[in-house]
């Protein structure tokens, strides 16, 4: 057993990561499953025992007689009545926090700090894996955030807004993909890395951020957000993140693993990904706010048949795909 193990660090290596990051992701469903309405209520009840705290003392009572307008506006940002309020304020938060995650990202990959020295290693170890039986199975994985399948995807998700009557809901998907997607060619340019030299899939673009990672959060994330928000079901709404959430990792990982990207240039799609997708859920939850979507929408039977027919179009798709334009492309 360990003679095997040492002929094959790497697969057994990237085994037990893929095999943590499932059950850290099934632990948190667990914890969610029994605990996370409670917790949310009683976080939202704690919430407002500290502002009825807050507005008696009598530090912030000075504070309002002396900054009224100041006072006025602070409260309406932590205001949990309306989207404007908490809720705005946590999502641009999440914004900048990013953006700030992003720079210094670029800040260390152009400074050439140890994240690129972890890069070339992953990147030396990965290749070693080209001759693999995994290598099929993360092209098919990798081919889910291709030009042609997130187009597709999105023609699919488009299809199914306007059926369920819900076209305002498209904004954000927009927003999210082409967003995301212009972000990224810029910032390709502005930084023009060179892809690793063991790359698998013949590339025409640049490395730093990774195209796929970046789409797919910012498109299979804001789907998973509509699902999430169309559905009623709160354990529904706890696996649908889970399953997206490891879907979303093992494309990630399929980028690195066919030395598509570096380690770095994964995250950083990720991040700009993030980002848009976060902006996205923004513009959303005000148009929701504003009675432009309808999330209690009548489910039938014939719409719960489309979206597994979409799905199911979407992974024959992406089987063909890679079969016939994918694997001729293995150097």
């Amino acid at each position: 057993m360990m003679s095997y193990v040492q002929e094959n660090q790497q697969l057994f290596a990237l085994g037990l990561l893929l095999f943590l990051t499932l059950a850290v992701l099934l632990f948190l469903q667990f914890l969610a499953l029994c605990y996370g309405q409670q917790l949310a209520t009683q976080i939202i009840r704690g919430w407002v025992m500290a502002k009825r705290y807050l507005s008696q003392n009598q530090v912030m009572i000075l504070f309002q007689s002396s900054h009224p307008k100041l006072f006025a506006t602070l409260a309406r940002r932590f205001d949990l009545r309306h989207f404007g309020g908490l809720s705005l304020t946590i999502l641009t938060a999440m914004m900048v926090y990013i953006l700030a995650l992003f720079i210094g990202l670029v800040e260390d990959v152009a400074m050439l700090k140890p994240i690129v020295e972890t890069d070339y290693f992953i990147s030396g170890q990965m290749s070693l894996l080209r001759n693999s039986p995994i290598i099929g199975f993360f092209i098919h994985i990798t081919s889910f955030a291709s030009t042609p399948m997130t187009v597709l995807v999105m023609l699919l998700t488009i299809a199914i807004c306007l059926v369920l009557r819900q076209p305002f809901a498209l904004l954000g998907l927009f927003i999210a993909t082409v967003g995301s997607a212009a972000f990224t060619f810029l910032s390709k340019m502005l930084f023009q890395r060179e892809r690793p030299a063991d790359i698998l899939l013949f590339e025409h673009t640049h490395s730093f951020p990774s195209g796929h990672a970046t789409i797919t959060l910012a498109l299979y994330g804001f789907i998973t957000y509509l699902l999430m928000r169309f559905s009623q079901n709160y354990v529904h709404k706890i696996r649908i993140f889970v399953m997206a959430t490891f879907f979303m990792v093992l494309i990630g990982l399929s980028r690195i693993v066919l030395n598509e990207h570096y380690l770095s240039d994964v995250l950083g799609g990720y991040l700009v990904g993030g980002l848009w997708l976060t902006f996205a859920i923004s513009v959303t939850e005000w148009l929701s706010a504003k009675g432009k979507i309808d999330w209690q929408v009548e489910w039938s039977a014939n719409h719960i048949y489309l979206v597994w027919l979409s799905g199911v179009a979407i992974f024959i798709s992406t089987i063909l795909y890679a079969t016939f334009f994918q694997f001729p492309l293995l150097s």
